[in-house]
């Protein structure tokens, strides 16, 4: 059979581009777990992915090189046997998913998905996905989740399968193809073109922590989820103020690397669908497309005018997101070949299952993190299983974050997130970033400065057992002045002994009128060393 090859589309150049970059590792994989939570036909889940593999062209794409220059085709199928592995706990069936996720593909001239089937004791299971972001994308895992059960669904009863079709992903290439020459494409060009005609400063959330091995994108993901008392609080909020969930988050983190980058204009990265009717919807393969989002923080405004102009921003992206990010990179560094990204870090929002087709058969989704991340911090928001709960996880490149920098990040993210709760009228300059448990530290614990000391001593004389012990330590600093104890206690010195020249005694009382200064401190320890008592006078008073 004669193949007919095809040019990669835009998303899938993207995730090429990466895929090239971090060669051999799997940081381009999507990794799923669906777990039945009651007795399951095996022979017939087999069938089911089998099925739907057969149905869906996507996963027969192969990537060849031809002079130089990456293709697809789609191979024809052929049945294929699901692997059964026994799982007797959770802990073990983690391991058996980072063993999956983290085995990569060899993305030329080879199928770019694997399944297996898992099997516990009492005979539940289910499956576990890996695909290549070339052939899939989230969309697509969730979709094929739940297409998948449906399908086991319908053969436990026996019903025909004559009527499942699936739109084929070879139409997207054409339709792509097409944009490309069209006068769209022009328009949406123009548009991104304008709105990055200055590129703001790159942000990057300051860590306590910098490896300066070369880690190649490794990462870690620490995940929270939002209590449910919460979750009511932000659902309320969203419904009498109008602004989605998403744009909700979007501002919170927003205001939050604002201020921890002391930027008023920066970039995050965000994925959109990129599918704009309801046969792309029903499409699987690859087709998000990652958009960089301009922030425009103003201290003067009210946090949910904030969050709708991020919706405003948002909508009219949509009419322009076909417009691929490497052709704006590329349009970008002809005029300046220095900017190497907009942004270092991705937010997403998801709520996959809702969307999906739900089947009879009960089924949850979890997803298995790619080990690696190209980006400084992935933030991904989530309900994968549509059941209210609210998931944010972190994945983060482990040389430049440590754990700690992580959960500091969320709970500054929540102490925000409280704050427009307990006041909707609240402006971005009066948000604050310091926690209940570090505003407890300054407040009461670094202002508990109470010592033991010889109350029968004099300060002077107190001071000057310290100038013995250590008399090269600083002792003022003013400015950028510093001045040791063993110079303060000769310049005190030195005004004590001459106001004894002047007949100053015991009891006396001495005005010093001086600017806050070094001065100011040698003056005070003069006096007391002379055994006189001082009276401060501001140099602003009247004659």
């Amino acid at each position: 059979m004669q193949k007919n090859f095809y040019e990669l589309t835009s998303p899938q150049k993207s995730i090429w581009f990466t895929e090239n970059f971090y060669k051999g590792t799997s940081i381009e994989n999507i990794t799923g777990t669906v777990i039945v939570p009651e007795k399951v036909d095996f022979s017939l889940l087999d069938k089911s992915i089998n099925i739907f593999v057969e149905k869906n062209d996507n996963f027969r794409l192969n990537f060849v090189l031809e002079n130089g220059e990456a293709k697809q085709f789609v191979q024809e199928y052929s049945k294929f046997t699901v692997d059964i592995i026994d799982i007797n706990s959770d802990n073990e069936l983690k391991e058996v998913e980072k063993k999956i996720a983290t085995t990569a593909f060899d993305v030329l001239n080879s199928y770019l998905y694997i399944f297996k089937m898992i099997r516990f004791p009492d005979g539940h299971g289910g499956f576990i996905v890996n695909m290549h972001h070339l052939i899939s994308d989230a969309w697509s895992a969730g979709f094929g989740a739940s297409e998948i059960i449906k399908i086991y669904t319908r053969l436990l009863k026996n019903e025909s399968l004559d009527d499942i079709s699936y739109p084929s992903y070879v139409d997207f290439i054409s339709r792509e193809q097409e944009y490309n020459k069209s006068k769209k494409f022009a328009i949406d060009k123009e548009f991104w073109n304008a709105c990055f005609n200055t590129v703001p400063e790159i942000a990057t959330i300051p860590s306590t922590y910098n490896d300066s091995r070369d880690l190649l994108g490794k990462a870690c993901r620490k995940q929270f989820t939002i209590p449910k008392s919460l979750i009511v609080k932000i659902n309320e909020y969203c419904k009498t103020t109008k602004v989605s969930a998403y744009n909700f988050f979007m501002a919170i983190f927003s205001i939050y690397i604002g201020k921890v980058c002391g930027l008023d204009e920066f970039v995050v990265g965000t994925p959109i669908l990129n599918r704009s009717n309801v046969k792309e919807k029903n499409t699987s393969g690859m087709f998000v497309n990652t958009i960089p989002l301009k922030i425009e923080l103003k201290d003067d405004i009210e946090f949910k005018e904030f969050a709708t102009n991020i919706g405003t921003s948002l909508f009219s992206i949509f009419k322009h997101q076909k417009y691929p990010y490497l052709s704006l990179l590329e349009d970008l560094r002809h005029k300046d070949s220095t900017i190497p990204n907009l942004y270092n870090i991705l937010i997403s929002y998801q709520n996959i299952r809702s969307t999906a087709q739900v089947s009879e058969t009960p089924f949850e989704i979890t997803w298995v993190p790619a080990p690696y991340t190209s980006d400084d911090i992935d933030i991904h928001i989530y309900d994968m299983n549509d059941t209210g709960n609210i998931n944010i996880a972190y994945d983060y490149q482990v040389s430049k974050y440590a754990m700690q920098d992580i959960l500091d990040i969320h709970e500054r993210i929540l102490g925000l997130i409280n704050q427009v709760l307990n006041n909707s009228s609240i402006v971005i300059n009066n948000f604050e970033l310091v926690t209940e448990s570090e505003k407890e530290k300054l407040l009461n614990d670094f202002n508990d400065t109470k010592a033991t000391y010889d109350k029968s001593k004099t300060i002077s004389m107190l001071f000057e057992e310290q100038a013995k012990k250590t008399p090269d330590r600083v002792a003022l600093v003013f400015g950028n002045k510093e001045m040791t104890y063993k110079e303060l206690d000769k310049k005190s010195n030195s005004i004590a002994n001459f106001l004894r020249t002047k007949g100053v005694t015991r009891n006396d009382i001495i005005g010093i009128m001086v600017n806050r200064s070094l001065e100011m401190i040698i003056s005070i320890l003069g006096v007391l060393k002379s055994g006189a008592t001082y009276i401060p006078i501001d140099p602003e008073y009247p004659q």
